[in-house]
């Protein structure tokens, strides 16, 4: 039993004395140091979210910089210190023309986008949004740097001739005093190199020539050549694959020393894949005169070559904000070599047999055709341009003479050296011809990613801005609201009657077009309708039909066609970098 004096042992922990405070100023600093990371963390993201604002609004002024040069790409704009009218693709990367006279600097546009100084490689253009300013850089890079070297050879045809020969034929009697025999000699493989920083890129060059032999028998003077058909084909290599046809006919007299014979084109210029091919006999005349004073007589073809614009552009734009923020985008940009001409403001290709199509111009007096150019720099051309066994069935169906310009109808023939005829365009000079010039506009337009097939029973609506052309490929039917460019239809083209377009306009295949119900629409441009299949056969009767008021025009327009043809570009794919 204890004794009760003993004393029991302390409950004091002395080693222990003041945890509690320590304790406390531990929970105290874990506090204070979680505050402090809370208000660092909320002043950081006030930072971040500013820094983000600045960021995007860069990202903004980069992307703003993207659309202003493809807008001048897209030739929407007028040069600010060049005297070029409108971009392209070869404009945009020539130096003097790109930057301005004398800056040769980084390719960056300056002569179409208003930079605030453009002699200075650093100097941006300026951009507002709301109380904050940037500005943006543009350059620009040529994919395709060989675009300007063109490589090609020629051959020819003469209408009569052997097809073991088919570059020569031989009038008169063979071995008999009026023989005389007509050659064409083809030009071997030629490759021009001009400059790609002198614009236009030019170089004078030749097709082949003419060749008048005579034996010595031959010795008759006055030998009739009559009209004889000609074709010279030139075969492009690069830049790129393609070729084109020149049509003429070669006719007139032969003596022992000279002659009156004469070649005569069809047309002055061809283009294959745009590379342009214009015949140099002087003041633009489609006349070759054939020299002969002794056997054998040799003319050349004078031409002069253009090179074609890149199809590839590689354009960044560098975007800077406040805060010293800065995006950077590139845009992969691709290009289509387009060619056409419009002979009229709607143009018609008949049937080979010669069956009638089904046309009406409308019966509302509102309703306006003409040829009259809208933008005042080509010659008028007619209104209607028709083969010429449908002359009479269009005038039937020009329901309101008044409401067509005159002249109201020109024929579509090989040259338009006969009164009352207009050129007809190579490709409709045959439905193969037409068939190979579609199926070459579907493969550009797939390459760019600009071709578009309905489904079943279905058709494809087009309604685009009328300041922004683009290239368009609908195989099948289309409805079209509105839009500007080059517009391609194989199947049935429906337009409503407040329907507007600048451009160019094809419906090959099927071959119908259909204007329905009022409005104010006007197509300025020009429109070209022809009938065939796709895979074989020739032309078929074309179907035009109009109805309802309102104001309407279609008119031939060369600035629209001219912008048409620029059209071909799309973007490929843009990112930031």
């Amino acid at each position: 039993m204890q004794n009760p004096s003993t004393p029991k042992p302390s409950l004091n922990r002395p080693g222990e004395r003041g945890a509690a405070l320590v304790m406390t100023l531990l929970i105290a600093l874990l506090l204070l140091g979680a505050g402090g990371a809370l208000i660092a963390t909320t002043a950081m993201s006030a930072t971040t979210a500013s820094d983000s604002t600045a960021e995007m609004q860069a990202y903004y002024i980069a992307e703003s910089g993207m659309q202003s040069a493809l807008n001048a790409l897209r030739g929407n704009t007028k040069p600010l210190v060049t005297s070029t009218d409108r971009m392209s693709f070869r404009t945009a990367v020539i130096p003097d023309i790109s930057n301005g006279p004398g800056n040769t600097g980084a390719l960056r546009l300056a002569g179409w986008l208003p930079y605030n100084d453009r002699t200075n490689p650093s100097s941006l253009v300026p951009v507002t949004i709301g109380s904050i300013t940037g500005g943006y850089r543009v350059t620009v890079q040529n994919l395709d740097p060989n675009s300007n070297i063109v490589q090609f050879q020629t051959s020819g045809w003469i209408s009569g001739s052997d097809s073991a020969t088919p570059n020569q034929r031989t009038f008169g009697t063979v071995g008999g005093t009026d023989e005389v025999t007509i050659r064409y000699n083809g030009q071997g493989s030629t490759t021009l190199n001009p400059d790609p920083n002198v614009y236009p890129l030019t170089v004078d060059s030749q097709l082949g020539s003419f060749v008048i032999a005579r034996p010595v028998t031959s010795t008759q003077d006055g030998v009739v050549i009559p009209r004889t058909d000609f074709e010279l084909t030139i075969t492009q290599t690069l830049p790129w694959v393609a070729s084109a046809v020149f049509e003429a006919s070669v006719q007139g007299t032969v003596n022992t020393t000279s002659t009156t014979l004469q070649v005569t084109f069809h047309k002055v210029a061809m283009k294959a894949d745009g590379t342009n091919f214009a015949l140099n006999f002087g003041g633009g005349s489609k006349i070759l005169n054939l020299n002969y004073t002794a056997s054998p007589g040799t003319t050349a073809i004078p031409v002069r070559v253009t090179s074609p614009d890149p199809k590839r552009l590689l354009l960044r734009s560098y975007g800077f904000g406040p805060r010293g923020s800065e995006k950077r985008l590139e845009m992969l940009l691709s290009h289509v070599n387009l060619d056409f001409d419009a002979p009229a403001g709607v143009t018609f290709q008949g049937a080979d047999d010669c069956s009638a199509p089904t046309f009406d111009s409308g019966s509302s007096g509102a309703k306006w055709y003409s040829g009259i150019d809208y933008s005042g720099v080509d010659p008028q051309r007619p209104s209607f341009a028709v083969t010429g066994c449908d002359s009479d069935d269009i005038a039937a169906g020009i329901v309101k003479h008044d409401t067509v310009v005159d002249p109201e109808i020109g024929v579509l023939a090989s040259d338009d050296s006969v009164a009352g005829t207009v050129e007809r365009p190579n490709f409709l000079d045959t439905a193969n011809k037409a068939r190979s010039y579609l199926n070459s506009l579907q493969a550009e337009a797939q390459s760019i990613n600009r071709y578009y097939k309905p489904g079943s029973g279905g058709t494809v609506t087009v309604n685009d801005a009328l300041d922004s052309p683009t290239f368009t490929f609908v195989d099948g039917d289309c409805t079209l609201a509105n839009g500007a460019g080059f517009l391609v239809v194989t199947g049935t083209l429906t337009m409503r009657g407040n329907t507007s377009f600048r451009g160019v306009i094809l419906v090959l295949g099927t071959g119908v077009v259909v204007r329905n119900g009022g409005g104010n629409g006007n197509i300025l441009g020009g429109i070209t309708i022809a009938r065939f299949d796709r895979t074989t056969g020739g032309f078929l009767s074309p179907t035009f039909t109009t109805n309802g008021g309102g104001n309407s025009t279609i008119q031939y327009d060369s600035q629209s066609l001219n912008r048409a043809l620029r059209s071909g570009s799309n973007v490929s794919g843009i990112r930031e970098f």
